[in-house]
């Protein structure tokens, strides 16, 4: 089980960037982009008949660590009920200078469980440090919505889970087309966001699909973080600089806390028991939040 408090020692990771393996221009460009960290997809974005020779593209470019401030390094597999794919990729990635393993679809702890022995295995044979292999993870299911809190405090190699709202809706039946910043998936993704949160780990809210509107995904993104989300899946580099501002506090919210506290520390210097402040009473719950705000700014890549 993980410590239910989100680590504050940990950089903050907001934009999670996906690039398709098999995109040998993409893929060199990932290292100069401003995204927190880059997803490199096997699963999805990749062909069946392509998916070797995205894992020879990664290999030829992910040997060597990245450069101070680039992306972190991120590589999703497909899902071990693919036995002999997620086995090619699980390999690959273990062998690669990357953070963590992207593991999609998971609808159970076991799952975690499972993965987490392979990652030890492999680990070994690669003579990489065991358990330093992070995961990153998608729920994507009615099911894995159910059992979010104990997949994600499945394992202590979990550093965030994201939701996947794309395969979810196709199993829910959801409309085609979603409401404005997807008001029709606000209980999901709230639940996932408490699960993380729970679980001390991060949570990563919906890819925006509407590459012209960044209007639209800057909106979402700020709902996102009102709901508890710390950060958020991009599938362009437009995307990033819209969902970097959106998750990190502003200029306002920074001044704010530093006054909150100042106010406090010097009223507790002087004994004084009850706090108003500007109309707002301020009693430890909103001390904490403004403590949390200047973490936030600092843990901001």
């Amino acid at each position: 089980m993980r410590n239910t408090v989100l680590t504050t020692t940990q950089p903050l990771v907001r934009s999670w960037l996906y690039v398709p393996g098999q995109r040998e221009r993409m893929l060199q460009k990932s290292f100069e982009l401003a995204a927190d960290a880059v997803i490199y997809d096997l699963e999805d974005a990749v062909p069946i008949a392509e998916k070797q020779a995205a894992r020879d593209l990664l290999a030829q470019y992910l040997t060597a660590p990245a450069a101070p401030g680039a992306p972190r390094r991120f590589v999703r597999l497909n899902h071990p009920s693919h036995a002999e794919i997620f086995e090619a990729d699980l390999a690959c990635a273990v062998a690669l200078s990357i953070e963590g393993i992207g593991l999609p679809k998971v609808e159970t702890a076991d799952e975690i469980h499972s993965v987490d022995a392979a990652l030890t295995h492999h680990e070994q044979a690669a003579a990489v440090e065991p358990g330093s292999t992070r995961i990153m993870l998608l729920i994507e299911s009615p099911l894995g919505l159910v059992n979010a809190y104990a997949i994600a405090s499945a394992s202590p190699r979990i550093v965030a889970i994201a939701f996947g709202a794309e395969d979810f809706s196709r199993e829910m039946g959801l409309p085609l087309v979603k409401e404005a910043e997807a008001k029709d998936q606000l209980f999901a993704r709230s639940t996932i966001a408490i699960a993380a949160a729970a679980a001390g780990v991060q949570a990563i809210d919906i890819i925006w699909t509407d590459l012209s509107d960044n209007d639209g995904i800057a909106a979402e993104a700020a709902q996102a973080r009102r709901l508890g989300y710390t950060g958020k899946a991009a599938i362009h580099p437009d995307q990033i600089a819209p969902i970097n501002a959106a998750f990190s506090p502003s200029e306002d919210e920074i001044a704010y806390a530093h006054e909150v506290l100042a106010v406090y520390n010097a009223a507790v210097a002087e004994g004084t028991g009850a706090i108003n402040y500007k109309g707002a009473f301020l009693e430890e719950p909103v001390i904490a939040r403004a403590r949390h705000v200047l973490e936030l700014a600092d843990r901001a890549i």
